[in-house]
């Protein structure tokens, strides 16, 4: 089974992952607890750049390890298309996946942070919070089945329990019926949007025209990665973000100025 915990910096994930994965012990279940900070911290200094490999590597990771144990991911996961990633990993698994919404009032958050040291600015914090995909707001796959207030106490009794509950999802078989129709029927509208959007990014930031082929094939590559993946829905706004984003991470690594 795998675990995504969602939430925001100095929420409590990395303490409650630690409780949680003790007691998931202690009723029998073999887990592992994984999250980027393990691999980013394997670099003498952070950049921008190295966000790419970090997040396939985290995301290699947690593959492999489901193949064994329970997994509880640590980290903030607070766009919906990083918590899509992690689901399809899980059905290509073949497993179960649970989300776990870990929330405080945010001037908890952010005095949290201050007493560590503010490792990860208040700055960074709040505009986080601006941006957050709040869980199963917008797509009921989305749905956490756990929410927890980290600055109240925490029944890991009862969170135990509907983890460990297999009834409240239905089978992989039931979740995966109809996919290959929802994936033929979406590729040329994904095909389409991203042709529009490549056009709209080489006009609105006037790139040199001999680094219009470094955006084409940045765009094969997203599609790449996207064709990889168990699509189940696509929003059309959620996709130009997702693009646009891709580009703006990985242009510079191609195009020398």
């Amino acid at each position: 089974m795998l675990i995504i915990l969602v939430g925001l910096p100095s929420v409590g994930k990395s303490t409650f992952a630690r409780r949680l994965s003790k007691e998931l012990y202690l009723r029998g279940v073999d887990n592992v607890v994984i999250g980027s900070d393990v691999i980013r911290e394997c670099f003498p200094v952070w950049k921008r750049e190295y966000e790419s490999y970090i997040r396939e590597a985290t995301y290699q990771l947690i593959d492999r390890a489901l193949r064994e144990f329970y997994v509880i991911v640590d980290d903030t996961n607070y766009y919906n298309s990083k918590r899509r990633d992690l689901i399809n990993i899980a059905k290509r698994r073949n497993k179960d996946y649970r989300i776990i919404y870990l929330k405080a009032p945010l001037e908890v958050i952010l005095e949290r942070n201050k007493r560590r040291g503010e490792k990860v600015p208040n700055e960074l914090i709040v505009e986080m919070y601006r941006k957050f995909d709040e869980p199963g707001k917008r797509y009921t796959w989305d749905k956490p089945e756990i929410v927890i207030d980290t600055s109240k106490e925490i029944d890991f009794n009862r969170v135990i329990d509907t983890i460990l509950n297999r009834s409240t999802r239905k089978s992989r078989n039931e979740k995966d019926r109809g996919e290959n129709d929802l994936r033929s029927k979406t590729w040329n509208r994904i095909d389409k949007i991203t042709r529009e959007v490549v056009g709209e990014y080489i006009r609105s930031r006037s790139i040199d025209k001999k680094d219009i082929k470094v955006i084409l094939e940045l765009r094969k590559k997203f599609l790449k990665n996207l064709r990889s993946k168990d699509l189940e829905e696509i929003d059309e706004e959620e996709l130009k973000k997702d693009f646009k984003r891709f580009l703006d991470n990985n242009k510079t690594i191609y195009i020398k100025k």
